[in-house]
């Protein structure tokens, strides 16, 4: 309440003061940045728009950006500084070729090249996050405090990281002590508008004598905010957040290193659920009642790892990771939880020779789910082994091979391979090629999920648990039991063009074969046969034969001037369900142009794809830095185009050009930041400046907040250095 009471003061503070007045003192003070524009050294600022630095995700061992023969995104800490991101939903957004994605309980996820959210895995210093709300880790949930770059490989990554990676792979990079001195900031941020919401951010990092500490503390409360009034339930609740993190580093020798992280977060959420007033004694408060759901979640987490160096060409890392997420809710006296565990050992050799590496591993995951609707706990043990080889056959050509085993006691073991390849054609054009396999296993949620909204009148069961309750009804017999798991290839080949000292473009093809794929799927059952309150929905999942995403994908940097850069982005989705195509072919799908005309036969030419994928989507960014004054700003425009989040014509699930779409949509966003003396850093910020809601798809999508946008939100922030 403390944090409320700070943040309500704040806010009515912002509100007085017109966002459009702060915008024209920002660009006053800049006046004479741009009448007195200089060539400056470079001091760093800059290279986040360009493409050497170095990864680790993509081969597990130190890369250069621009030497990788898969398609990899840098996110630097200046680009995350400039755009004023306080979760790591904020960035990923204004990333080429990823759309966030929305489940049933408003959690966003990120779709890779078109393939789903469930097929992303989400690391923190190369090891997962777990904790799936419908499919989705909810990116809410992490906060870029304490990053110091996010490292995005699209395409299938099971070879290195087993299954949830048919997608690929972000792995969010934390910040290291490099320096003997103490050095921190506390930074301060608050948002209104459409929102309201304040974000405390602290973080200290020492080191000395081979003894380093990174040590933060993010808050955030939030009141929430609510797309459609009329509605009962708000959309997004108000909540409460911190998150800490502690690091402990400690070098014995050269040749000897350790390094214990540990991360916990926690949100608490107290929600007037529903209002219930007598009709007949509307005045009379005594006959108004409330209902009021309280929840909570934990997220916490630790990992030791031990680096050991044999000699300059050998070395062994040990890790043990252990992370917990716990959920609870309680309403009207009834008390729900989730609690998941994971115990992850894993060794890992790395040998350097003349012209390639080497790394061996082995590792073991002891995940085990336990939750209200379970008797008992839900475990999966999956041992596994990896390896890759990293050569260079012949000066201009690079070869990286690799592959994964996995024996799990719940699901049939999985080999993964993969093999990507890089040829420096000239000093202007390099092509890039891989090709890999990726498996996921159907988890603990699409077996045994229990999953209930009243308030919005749907309900999410897994396989097993839907059989387990109905399974005598004859219309719940044709949904089968057991899922299969998912298997899937994905092709990447490319370009990286360097058409001018300043100017470089990204040109990369892809496609991703999926098999039986497990997707979410309205199971269509009569309410009153399964004795739900009427208009209910059912929701299940189930294998779908095959699927496919293809598409391409560009990006351009080009380097403007010393004071400006501009980055652009393009992604062409096409996908499709083949099963789908081939009954379409069959003559065997019928639809219905509106609901009153006749149903006909649907001709492949009015097929369109598969749910919540956008054909075409779109970003450009102008950046603009004056090293002299401290003076940075910037303006950044992210396009979707128009996709369907579901059959709406009744056609058995296939989306075609006559169902309803959302309509396609622009979001502008602009920040603006000045440093004072290198101790204190103020930035102002608009997102979505030109106010789009998508109102208009209420009309299309009665009741479903995941078709609107938040209004227009601006926000404020100081950070002080030390």
């Amino acid at each position: 309440m403390f944090l409320y009471s700070i943040f309500i003061k704040i806010v009515d503070v912002f509100k007085t003061v017109n966002i459009l007045s702060v915008f024209i003192v920002f660009i006053f003070m800049s006046i004479t940045v741009f009448s007195q524009e200089k060539s400056a050294v470079d001091n760093g600022c800059t290279a986040s728009y360009g493409l050497d630095e170095v990864v680790v995700t993509a081969t597990r061992t130190e890369r250069q950006l621009s030497s990788l023969p898969m398609p990899v995104t840098l996110i630097s800490k200046k680009q995350l500084q400039k755009s004023g991101a306080i979760r790591l939903k904020d960035i990923l957004e204004e990333q080429t070729g990823i759309t966030l994605v929305s489940d049933f309980g408003g959690s966003q996820g990120v779709q890779l090249q078109g393939v789903s959210a469930d097929y992303t895995l989400i690391l923190i210093d190369g090891v997962p996050i777990i904790g799936r709300a419908s499919g989705n880790i909810d990116l809410k949930r992490l906060s870029v405090n304490n990053i110091q770059q996010i490292e995005i490989v699209k395409g299938p990554s099971s070879s290195l990281y087993g299954s949830e990676a048919i997608g690929g792979v972000i792995n969010i990079i934390t910040s290291q002590p490099k320096r003997e001195k103490l050095e921190g900031f506390v930074r301060y941020l608050a948002k209104g508008g459409a929102t309201n919401e304040l974000d405390i951010n602290t973080n200290i990092k020492w080191k000395r004598r081979g003894f380093g500490v990174v040590s933060g503390i993010n808050l955030n409360t939030s009141k929430g905010f609510d797309l459609s009034p009329e509605t009962a339930s708000k959309t997004t609740e108000g909540h409460q957040n911190f998150t800490g993190n502690l690091q402990l580093n400690y070098d014995f020798s050269d040749k000897l290193k350790t390094i214990v992280s540990s991360r916990y977060y926690t949100q608490s959420q107290d929600i007037p659920f529903s209002r219930i007033v007598n009709k007949n004694h509307q005045n009379n408060k005594n006959d108004e009642k409330t209902k009021k759901s309280e929840n909570k979640r934990t997220d916490w987490n630790i990992n030791t790892k031990i680096i050991h160096k044999i000699n300059d060409s050998w070395s062994f890392d040990y890790q043990l990771y252990t992370t917990k997420y716990t959920t609870e809710t309680i309403f009207n006296g009834e008390n729900k939880w989730y609690r998941q565990t994971l115990v992850r050992p894993e060794i890992k050799s790395t040998n350097t020779f003349r012209k390639g590496t080497l790394i061996l591993g082995a590792g073991a995951n002891f995940d085990a789910l336990k939750r209200t609707e379970f008797e008992d706990v839900k475990k999966y043990n999956t041992p596994y082994f990896f390896s890759q080889f990293d050569f260079n056959p012949i000066d201009k050509l690079n070869i990286i091979v690799g592959a994964r085993f996995e024996n799990s006691n719940q699901y049939e073991s999985a080999f993964t391979p993969k093999i990507s390849s890089s040829y420096k054609i000239n000093d202007w054009i390099t092509a890039k090629a891989s090709v890999g396999y990726g498996f996921k296993a159907p988890d603990f949620r699409q077996l045994y999920f229990n999953f209930k909204n009243s308030a919005n009148g749907y309900i999410v069961l897994g396989t097993h648990t839907l059989h387990d309750i109905h399974g005598d009804l004859p219309s719940v017999k044709p949904i089968k039991k057991e899922l299969k798991t998912e298997r899937s290839i994905g092709y990447n080949f490319g370009f990286q063009l360097k058409l001018a000292s300043n100017l470089k473009l990204n040109i990369n093809l892809f496609r991703n074969d999926i098999k039986d794929m497990i997707e979410s799927f309205d199971t269509q059952l009569s309410a009153s046969n399964l004795g739900l309150p009427l208009g209910t929905r059912l929701f299940s999942y189930r294998n779908i034969n095959e699927v496919y995403t293809q598409g391409v994908e560009l990006d351009l940097v080009y380097k403007m001037t010393q004071n400006f850069s501009f980055l652009a982005g393009y992604q062409f989705l096409n996908s499709a369900d083949k099963t789908a195509k081939q009954q379409i072919k069959d003559g065997q799908i019928f639809f219905r142009r509106t609901p009153f005309s006749i149903s006909e036969k649907m001709k492949i030419s009015d097929y369109y794809g598969l749910a919540d994928r956008s054909k075409h989507m779109a970003n450009c960014k102008l950046f603009y830095e004056n090293y002299q004054h401290h003076f940075s700003a910037s303006i950044r425009a992210v396009y979707r185009g128009k996709y369907a989040p579901f059959d709406s014509n009744n056609s058995q699930g296939i989306i075609d050009d006559f169902d309803n779409f959302v309509a396609s949509n622009t979001n502008v966003n602009v920040t603006m930041s000045k440093t004072f003396f290198n101790l204190m850093h103020a930035q102002i910020g608009i997102n979505n400046l030109f106010n789009e809601k998508g109102i208009a798809n209420k009309e299309k999508f009665a009741n479903n907040d995941t078709v609107l946008r938040l209004g227009t939100t601006y926000y404020a922030s100081l950070q002080f250095n030390f």
